[in-house]
């Protein structure tokens, strides 16, 4: 199931909402983590960068970079897996990025913040609640419509 906020102030508990996962990253990162297959599917294809080993990886140029040179995107969805009980912000996501928490949500429940449209072909099949409520839609043009009417209650807020 994947739940969508609009609004850090609809979360049942505002002290789990992360609003940048940079920092959230680089402040609870772990070595283990970097043996994690799905960790290590994220880094590759979201940044195209292999683990070496521990907290070095290495990009497509043959570098060995540290995990903060990571996108956004790809600490957002590490952060996503691990750590089930808070609520990070997709729209620090690219859909390349954004397509793991789609997979997690598949598995588990996750309740993430969103401010922008989101890719309605991979929504499809998995259970999509808005503000923990079920949503409904028949096709791709109620989506985009109902989308809409979310990302304007950010304006009216």
């Amino acid at each position: 199931m994947l739940n969508l906020i609009f609004q850090t102030g609809k979360a049942k508990d505002k002290s789990k909402v992360c609003v940048d996962s940079r920092d959230f990253f680089s402040l609870h990162k772990k070595k283990e983590w970097f043996e994690d297959p799905f960790v290590r599917r994220i880094i590759r294809e979201v940044d195209h960068a292999e683990v070496i080993r521990g907290f070095v990886l290495e990009n497509d140029e043959g570098e060995a970079i540290p995990p903060e040179y990571l996108s956004t995107g790809a600490k957002t969805a590490i952060c996503v897996y691990e750590f089930a009980d808070m609520i990070f912000n997709a729209t620090q996501m690219g859909d390349n990025a954004f397509k793991f928490v789609i997979e997690l949500s598949r598995k588990r429940d996750i309740t993430i913040l969103v401010y922008r449209d989101l890719p309605y072909n991979g929504l499809r099949g998995i259970s999509l609640y808005k503000d923990y409520e079920k949503a409904e839609y028949a096709d791709a043009d109620e989506f985009y419509e109902l989308m809409d009417e979310w990302l304007k209650e950010i304006m009216n807020d």
